[in-house]
Formats: structure tokens, sequence, C-alpha cells
């Protein structure tokens, strides 16, 4: 894409982490042409049994070697329409296979994470728009459904509390405010109402997060939850 052609050229250093919409290091923040609006964007990798995977936007490398359960740091981009690549390098050969691809339209000022969700051989990448504006006195949770084999799910909180009545398997919801400090989170089967994984939390005041319940019903790994902090995003702008 031209823009990302510009954008590779302009910089000196390359850095190289309702869910229904439309999924970074080295050694320097790359910094975009003057005048151009920017957004953010990371690799979160919850694609049970897949290896390590790189992000590529239009055409150019920005996360390298995400493991499962990791999330990247933000990286700025300048805004537009890009083609995004997820690339994992098996052990046994030097290239680079494309496991998933899309394509979105980062909106000026957005920040985004790039998700590589479901098994290896149908790795899915998608993009969610992710929230930097927290409360002052409240922390900010979204719950996404990252388990492929696993039924739609219910979220519940302490004392009973029903925080989501139903996800189905790469859904998220919108974001929950929550007391802050700890707190635990137990997932459920629908129906059957069976529970499942119970999560321990630590929330911060006027943070944001998201909460993916990822790994396997019925294999290994086994489910697991991988918080990913959004106001981390903060420290770029």
């Amino acid at each position: 894409m031209k823009i990302a052609q510009q954008w590779a050229r302009a910089v000196l250093c390359l850095v190289g982490g309702a869910w229904m919409p439309v999924l970074l290091s080295g050694c320097a923040i790359p910094i975009a042409a003057a005048g151009v609006a920017e957004v953010q964007v990371r690799l979160v990798h919850v694609a049970p049994n897949t290896p390590p995977l790189d992000l590529e936007v239009g055409g150019v490398k920005v996360a390298r070697s995400v493991a499962y359960g990791s999330v990247s740091e933000y990286t700025r981009l300048p805004t537009g329409e890009y083609d995004i690549l997820l690339l994992a390098t098996p052990e046994t050969s030097s290239a680079s296979q494309v496991v998933a691809k899309t394509v979105a339209n980062f909106r000026g000022g957005g920040v985004f994470s790039v998700v590589a969700a479901d098994e290896p051989n149908r790795v899915t990448a998608l993009v969610l728009e992710d929230n930097i504006n927290p409360l002052f006195d409240q922390a900010l949770v979204r719950f996404v459904h990252a388990a492929p084999d696993a039924p739609p799910l219910q979220w519940q909180g302490e004392r009973g509390r029903v925080l989501i009545p139903q996800l189905a398997f790469g859904q998220a919801s919108t974001f929950q405010a929550m007391r802050p400090g700890f707190t635990q989170v137990q997932v459920f089967t629908v129906a059957p109402r069976i529970p499942l994984q119970r999560f321990d939390l630590q929330l911060e005041a006027g943070k944001v997060y998201t909460l993916y319940v990822a790994g396997l019903l019925r294999s290994n790994p086994s489910l697991s939850g991988v918080i990913a902090e959004e106001t981390r995003a903060r420290r770029l702008l």
C-alpha cells in the first residue's frame, strides 16, 4: 500500500501486541511523517497450538515472534487502509508462512488490537477497536470468547453477579465498569449451565482491560485467561 511504503521510507528504525468487527518489538517506535494522522496497533495471540507470530501491516513488519498467550506493545502507524498478515516461521524452515490475512481501515486517532484466533488450520486475524478512555474511580473490562471448541459462555462476577449473559466464540462484550482491586470472574456454559474456569483479576482504577478466555475446552492447552491492558497506549500519545 502506498501509505505504508511512504511511511516506511520516513522512519529511521522500524519496530522489528460484541468481538464481531471486521489481531510489536524492536529498536524504536516509528515516527509518522509530519501532518499524517496516527493510529496505534498491537498484536494479541490467542490461537492455541499456533507457533509465535509476526504481524505485518501494509508490507511493514511491526511485530515479531509474539507467542501464544502474549500481547505485544502498541506501535504507531499512519491512519489508512491496510492489508494485514499474520506470519509464522516453522522450526524446520526459515521461510515465513502466511497463516491469516485481512484488510482493516484504521481511522485517525484510533487504537486497535489485531487478534490471532482459532485453531492452527484456520487461524483468523480479527481487529478490535480498543478503548483508552478510563473512568476515574473504576476499572473498565471487556470480555472476549476466544476458546474455539467451547460453546457459548456466560461470565459471572463475585456474589453471582452476571456480567455478560452470553458470548459465542469470536464475540466481545462492551466495556463493563468494575470495582478496582482483587476480584474473580468465572465462566459457565450456557445450556446446560456448567461452571468452567475461574480467573483471578487485580484491577486498577483508571485503567481499561480486555480479558480473553483462550485455550481449549476438550484438549490442550486448557482454558486460560489472557488479560490485555488498553490504557498502555496512552504512553504513546
